[in-house]
């Protein structure tokens, strides 16, 4: 299945139930760059253009996916955001001065979306590669254990590409020419409708239709009562942020 279409029938559950990120991520990133044009490439439903939209003017949005394009329209209607891929943006050549990643970096040819940043950014351009990621705990362990019976394309770390130890490996000392480095803590705090749209909303989730998505949910829902206290569970993440030149 095309990458562009994971998200099919899920923008809804992405757009209510993916978690946010820190007011400081986009400070950091501001005080690091003399930033004017900025494209976010793989914006989803907004959640982070919103958030570049504080602190930089000129922003710009690529997504593939039509559904999730439309999300983002909906949330942002000023915000120009294209039918295009970090792989070919249609940018001009030298026209941004900061490249944005969050959340969708796994899903990018890392060597096509070099070549293609290399192209669009200005001799001073950047990119921040940004991650919501997890931090293991007894919760995650049996919510993921549910995730990989039941649905085939479940895979660890980096969308299975890497482990995080290894993609932080990679964007540390492969990828960038240089590259800077800054994480901070994002606790998600899920009641029980959020966890279940928050799993809903992953790229391998199994879809209401599929013979066992009643399992699926039921077992999730197990996992959530297991662990809540209070009618909530937290899952302790940190925002990451890889801010390279090539």
């Amino acid at each position: 299945m095309s990458n562009t279409v994971l998200f099919t029938h899920k923008s809804d559950d992405y757009a209510r139930f993916r978690p946010g990120y820190p007011a400081a991520a986009v400070d950091w990133l501001k005080s690091k760059t003399v930033a004017e044009t900025v494209l976010d490439i793989g914006a989803g439903t907004g959640i982070f253009t919103r958030l570049l939209l504080k602190r930089f003017v000129n922003v710009s949005a690529v997504e593939p996916n039509a559904e999730m394009r439309e999300k983002f329209n909906t949330f942002l209607p000023d915000v120009p955001c294209y039918d295009a891929t970090g792989e070919a943006t249609g940018f001009p050549e030298n026209s941004v001065d900061l490249i944005t990643v969050a959340q969708a970096f796994h899903w990018l040819d890392e060597e096509l979306f070099r070549h293609e940043a290399m192209r669009i950014l200005k001799p001073s351009g950047k990119v921040a590669i940004v991650w919501n990621t997890t931090k293991r705990s007894d919760f995650t362990d049996a919510r993921n254990a549910v995730c990989q019976k039941y649905c085939p394309r479940f895979k660890h770390g980096h969308a299975g590409k890497r482990t995080p130890a290894e993609g932080d490996a990679f964007l540390r000392y492969s990828y960038f020419k240089t590259v800077e480095f800054v994480a901070f803590d994002n606790p998600f705090v899920m009641d029980k409708l959020t966890f279940e749209g928050n799993i809903r909303s992953r790229s391998y989730a199994l879809l209401p239709g599929d013979s066992r998505y009643e399992e699926f949910i039921a077992e999730t829902r197990a996992v959530f009562d297991r662990f809540a206290v209070n009618g909530t569970v937290t899952e302790l993440q940190e925002t990451q942020i890889y801010l390279g030149s090539f």
